[in-house]
């Protein structure tokens, strides 16, 4: 059984050793990872549950995990001490185990809790893969890197050029280290998809600087996933991006970045279904993630379901009252409707929220142009015209596209969004968004779409509504859907998709399911439904006959009843 476990940020009052905290965590949750009997939850969902001191139980239920592990560093004179505890909060049991580390082994703090944990949790040396690559042997140098990973944490434009110049410092004495590449390039990659810096600049920097990681490491999976990430948005090559993303979640350990990804790659071939259902599996490692919830909104948006995205944004809203991305989008989703009313309480409300620094957001654009408000339409133009002009590493074009789409003027959007295009600027946008789609049957909208090489032998998704037994609906892949499972009045649907067997339970009886499945959907036994499209493999004896999928680690019990000659084996 595969159980979930969440390790919190340690904890520690000295201001001398607080940067190593983070570390710490990062050691552990990178390689506890790994191991195969636990589902260790991203540091980013992690970090935000304790924010409001809430109790262990509290945290537990927030994460849907019911094991955690919190550490505790105490700074002495010479060495530190660490408290580090495991909690079973089910049993309500708790083990702790403290050692010492000298401070002249500083460094070896995150390694040092990881063997103790791995002894806490019955985990031997040998059933772990350890993500380890070459190791910084100067102190001094690490802690340039362990500061480049502190300021790379904070996402502000100022903190990213620091990490930028701290790992740019590793890499000239350790040009061996592999992770300082991969932390350089997801800088570049972050000042590119925030604007800072020119995509056709910062790039191919970045696509050096992943070769080189890869160069010191061939299995790298967290390269392989950061290298999709350049051929998806600026060489626009997707032939290879489905097969890599499925090699890069065998030597990766952050899923949750892996199935966003994969959620990239479905969202620009417009299968959103698909997306979703990824970025559903992006949530299970990362549970308290609005920025995933976000994207599940957009994705919602684009596929023109603006109920199902109105209720993703007003759930955000719960957790964060004033989020600037879930009131734009809001705001936008009114104007798409029509509803300027609606739109327009929306916009006033983002107005007070927004930082004093902050004038104009993306969407107002459009809502300024839908609503015919020229003097608001003027002044946001002429913004980001002085911004063009004043940071010309900035890319604006998108921004003007939005007041000429809400205004119908499609001649000057076009102009945009092909200058966006060719900047490598807003790749998604252009593709998916529903303000846009006036200009899909634009031969000069299909000549930009025609660049992308698309991908080919890629699996088939054909997505149909199931509705349950309370009036709920679910989308699911039938051509993904295994089996169906009788659990009272209940049916657990096991399906592959995302590289894995996926279950999920839905408040309906096999009955209700059956009625809705396809005539490929037979039912060999009382409590199973099969896909009789799927290979398998028949073992028994007349009394006792099992349907077994060794791909998929299939066993189903089969009734003497039925007629196993209508199935076609393997």
């Amino acid at each position: 059984m595969i159980k979930r476990l969440a390790i919190l940020p340690f904890k520690t009052t000295s201001t001398n050793i607080q940067f190593l905290t983070p570390i710490i965590q990062e050691v552990l949750i990178s390689n506890i990872s790994t191991e195969a009997t636990y589902t260790v939850i991203s540091k980013d969902s992690t970090n935000i549950s304790v924010q409001d001191n809430a109790s262990l139980k509290s945290i537990g239920k927030q994460l849907n995990v019911n094991y955690l592990v919190t550490g505790d560093l105490i700074e002495m004179k010479t060495f530190i001490e660490v408290s580090l505890n495991y909690y079973n909060l089910k049993k309500d049991e708790r083990q702790n185990i403290r050692f010492e580390v000298d401070k002249t082994n500083l460094f070896q703090l995150g390694e040092l809790s990881l063997v103790h944990l791995k002894k806490m949790l019955h985990i031997s040396g040998s059933t772990t893969k350890t993500t380890s690559e070459a190791k910084i042997q100067n102190p001094e140098i690490h802690q340039l890197f362990v500061l480049g990973n502190y300021h790379f944490n904070r996402w502000t434009q100022g903190n990213v050029k620091l990490a930028i110049d701290y790992y740019k410092r590793v890499i000239k004495s350790e040009p061996d280290f592999a992770p300082a590449y991969l932390k350089l390039a997801k800088c570049l990659v972050f000042q590119a998809g925030r604007g800072y810096e020119l995509p056709k600049t910062v790039y191919p920097q970045a696509r050096e600087y992943i070769q080189k990681a890869l160069d010191i490491n061939p299995n790298s999976g967290e390269a392989i996933i950061d290298r999709n990430l350049i051929d998806f948005f600026y060489e626009l090559d997707w032939t290879n991006i489905y097969n890599s993303i499925a090699k890069g979640l065998e030597n990766y350990v952050d899923a949750s970045e892996a199935y966003q990804q994969l959620s990239f790659f479905w969202y620009g071939l417009k299968e959103y279904d698909a997306s979703i259902d990824a970025l559903y599996s992006a949530l299970e490692f990362d549970p308290i993630s609005t920025s995933i919830l976000n994207m599940i909104g957009d994705v919602q948006l684009s596929a023109k379901r603006y109920e199902d995205s109105e209720k993703t944004f007003l759930s955000i809203l719960k957790m964060i009252p004033n989020d600037n991305s879930s009131l734009e989008n809001l705001m936008y989703i009114s104007a798409l409707k029509g509803n300027a009313r609606k739109a327009m309480s929306y916009l006033n409300k983002l107005k007070k929220v927004l930082p004093e620094e902050i004038e104009y957001i993306p969407r107002m654009g459009y809502v300024f142009g839908k609503l015919g408000m020229d003097e608001e339409a003027e002044s946001y133009l002429n913004h980001f015209k002085t911004l063009s002009q004043n940071e010309p590493n900035r890319v604006h074009h998108n921004y003007f596209a939005q007041v000429y789409a809400g205004r119908g003027d499609w001649e000057q959007t076009m102009n945009h969004i092909e200058r966006g295009w060719k900047a490598r600027s807003g790749i998604l946008f252009i593709l998916t968004d529903p303000q846009l789609a006036p200009l899909y049957k634009w031969k000069r909208y299909q000549q930009l779409v025609a660049e992308i090489k698309l991908p080919k032998g890629v699996e088939d998704n054909n997505y149909i509504t199931l509705k349950t037994d309370i009036k709920e609906t679910l989308r699911i892949n039938i051509n993904a859907l295994l089996f169906v499972k009788a659990e009272d009045n209940y049916a657990r649907l096991y399906l592959f998709q995302n590289f894995r067997v996926e279950e999920r339970l839905v408040r309906a009886t096999l009955k209700t399911v059956a009625a809705q499945l396809p005539e490929h959907f037979s039912r060999v036994h009382r409590t199973y439904m099969i896909n009789m499209n799927q290979p398998f493999s028949v073992y028994g004896n007349a009394k006792t006959r099992y349907i077994t999928q060794k791909q998929h680690d299939m066993e189903i019990p089969v009734s003497r009843s039925f007629d196993i000659s209508t199935f076609a084996k393997a």
